[in-house]
């Protein structure tokens, strides 16, 4: 009864969540394991951001919404004791909850959207997300996005139709079950953003839209970097580094 006692007030507080089963303990299990603001998180359809609780007001806006509507998080609340009592008359009871320094935003992701690209907006100031490393610039704001997980049913195939005037990435290895990632100076270099899928044993390949220009890129494997021996149009970067070059027409 306590348990049940504490969902609902916890529900209260929450309110709404769209497609998102709330009433299910794997839910409640998931904000609950929450102990510091850190990269986006899948739950079903939808997907959880999080930040520090220092700020008065946290927002998170899309690049698919045009960055026309800022979504408001709101704080994470955690029971003090199991002890404590839900009173169903005033429903309330704040010597149940405390705050957790954490403040949270749930997004179920519309059927429609391939990347989730995002900016959070810090008391009026917008921001990458400081607690996602991967982030993409985009050459049609001029700034840099971050970007989050999309539910595994929901990931773009290779042979997704996209917004593509853009490069298939492909890598012959070796050895099977490596990680190879790809960056270049259309992502800002960040090694972790684009990850290629292994299609055949030893094959690695990735699509990614590009607008028409020249890009420099590099390949990574588990970190390390190296270029990619099959285009012979390479380059050295200001510290000396080698790296490929490709045109998109």
């Amino acid at each position: 009864m306590k348990a049940l006692s504490f969902i609902t007030l916890l529900l209260l507080i929450i309110g709404s969540l769209g497609a998102v089963d709330l009433e299910s303990y794997e839910f409640i299990d998931k904000l609950l394991s929450l102990t510091s603001p850190q990269e986006p998180k899948i739950f079903e359809d939808a997907v959880i951001f999080t930040a520090g609780g220092q700020y008065k007001k946290v927002g998170i806006a899309f690049l698919h919404e045009d960055f026309a509507k800022i979504h408001q998080f709101r704080k994470l609340f955690v029971p003090i004791s199991d002890s404590a009592e839900f009173d169903e008359k005033s429903k309330t009871a704040p010597e149940t909850l405390r705050d957790s320094g954490i403040m949270f935003f749930v997004y179920t992701v519309p059927p429609q959207v391939k990347t989730l690209e995002y900016r959070l907006v810090f008391d009026g100031l917008w921001s990458p997300d400081p607690y996602n490393p991967k982030r993409k610039f985009n050459a049609k704001t001029g700034i840099e996005h971050s970007v989050a997980p999309l539910p595994a049913h929901r990931q773009p195939a290779l042979n997704d139709e996209l917004p593509f005037d853009g490069i298939a990435f492909s890598y012959r290895g070796k050895n099977s079950g490596e990680r190879i990632t790809v960056a270049g100076d259309f992502n800002g270099w960040d090694p972790f953003m684009y990850e290629l899928k292994e299609t055949e044993q030893g094959l690695y390949t990735l699509a990614i839209p590009l607008p028409p220009g020249t890009w420099r890129y590099a390949y990574y494997r588990n970190g390390e970097k190296f270029v990619d021996y099959s285009n012979a149009a390479q380059e050295y970067k200001r510290d000396g580094s080698p790296v490929n070059v490709i045109t998109v027409k």
